[in-house]
């Protein structure tokens, strides 16, 4: 008996770091789990740009293939119709198909564009270590979709609201009724707090549809104001179209580069001046003795008398 406990005693002794290491190995493995998952989430947000930049691109490659097949298509409807087979409805037809498919290949070409942008912002909007978890990208996200929902139930609770504005509770008008299905798409794929863990493809689902969801609900507010014939006073300006967008953006450009110009041409002229200022300072200033300051003439000193011519009588 006394030999197993010296062999145990024995074994203790020397294997005593065993329970150590073990218990400082699992600590530190924790660390490093939970400092993943908070650098994870912290960068879930350009995890999911790169996700919807992949889909961009796979869209813009289906889309080329698109036009592809419709120039293919055209040029068979031509050779139909120049053989008697078709007619220039046909022929129409497949033009209006070939046009669509190159509007949508620009279309998915301005979405990668978008989609790269999207990467570089996600990028300088990482927080910092140790941030407060309501900055996080999925609390963000939350947040918008909770405005949205505020919004839309002002029109649900507020009595005056709902009779001025009934098309914002009429699932019959087309513009309320894609905002109503928006709606339901987003709450089936809003996670259940900002601390729950998703993969970049569920946060770039749940984020896109939080964003189809803001634009579908400011074009059903639109639909609902033109129906009711009336603005409210609080309302927020309408958004512009296209056309109006790059004249904005033409205008703000052209006036920059004017106020530029001016600031260029305003630099320009301090510097002329300096230099003149300096020039002048390093000439000599001419003795007013000395004449006019030609070093070729030499002043007469002293001034010779002039004789006095007697007056003729």
């Amino acid at each position: 008996m006394q030999l197993w406990v010296v062999a145990i005693g024995a074994a203790v002794a020397e294997f005593w770091w065993v329970a150590p290491a073990a218990a400082g190995a699992g600590a530190a493995g924790m660390i490093g789990v939970r400092r993943s998952r908070s650098t994870k989430a912290r960068r879930l947000g350009v995890a999911a740009a790169k996700v919807e930049l992949e889909h961009a691109r796979s869209a813009a490659a289906g889309s080329r293939a698109t036009v592809r097949v419709a120039q293919a298509e055209l040029v068979r409807v031509e050779a139909e119709r120049a053989a008697g087979r078709a007619t220039g409805a046909d022929v129409q037809a497949a033009r209006r198909a070939l046009d669509v498919a190159h509007r949508t290949r620009t279309a998915a070409a301005a979405h990668i564009r978008v989609a790269r942008a999207r990467i570089g912002v996600e990028r300088a909007a990482i927080p910092a270590r140790g941030t407060d978890p309501v900055h996080l990208p999925v609390a963000r996200a939350m947040a918008a979709h909770d405005e949205v929902a505020a919004r839309w139930m002002q029109y649900e609770t507020d009595a005056a609201r709902t009779l001025a504005f009934p098309a914002m509770s009429d699932a019959r008008v087309p513009a309320t009724a894609e905002f109503l299905r928006l709606d339901a798409e987003a709450r089936a794929a809003r996670p259940s707090s900002p601390r729950a863990r998703l993969t970049p493809e569920q946060f770039a689902a749940y984020r896109g549809a939080v964003d189809r969801l803001q634009r579908a609900f400011d074009a059903a507010e639109q639909e609902a104001w033109r129906l009711a014939g009336a603005r409210p006073a609080d309302a927020p300006p309408a958004p512009q179209t296209l056309t109006q967008r790059w004249s904005s953006i033409a205008t703000e450009a052209i006036s920059r580069s004017a106020e530029g110009l001016a600031r260029a041409a305003e630099s320009a002229a301090s510097a002329l001046d300096a230099r003149r200022d300096s020039r002048q300072d390093e000439q000599p200033h001419a003795d007013p003795a000395a004449g006019d300051g030609d070093p070729k003439r030499k002043p007469m000193w002293p001034v010779p008398g002039r004789p006095r011519t007697p007056p003729q009588s």
